[in-house]
């Protein structure tokens, strides 16, 4: 089976959204990264809301460079990322469904 791995990460990524904001921005980035690679362009599939989500916060920082930000800039970024997950909620909630639904056995 093609890309047993990427969609088993993706099952893991999808539960991870769907008990927890911690990690957020970088689970979803790696969530957009795995759609893309399945799907090659993951617009119009279940992975497309990551997309929208990724191109969005693109100028946040991701979890490994947050410790090289200062401290303005990293409450601005959450406030910022807080929107976005309350914006997108239930459109993430459906995509993590959708993947774990379509690649649960995976």
């Amino acid at each position: 089976m093609r890309f047993e791995k990427e969609k088993r990460e993706a099952c893991k990524l999808a539960k991870a959204l769907l008990s927890s904001n911690d990690d957020y921005l970088d689970n979803v980035v790696n969530l957009f990264y795995i759609g893309n690679e399945i799907h090659q362009d993951s617009w119009q599939t279940e992975f497309h809301i990551f997309n929208v989500i990724e191109t969005e916060t693109d100028h946040l920082p991701l979890k490994r460079v947050r410790e090289l930000c200062s401290n303005d800039f990293l409450k601005k970024s959450d406030l910022e990322l807080a929107r976005i997950i309350k914006n997108y909620s239930k459109q993430v909630e459906i995509a993590c469904k959708d993947i774990l639904s379509k690649y649960g056995n995976a």
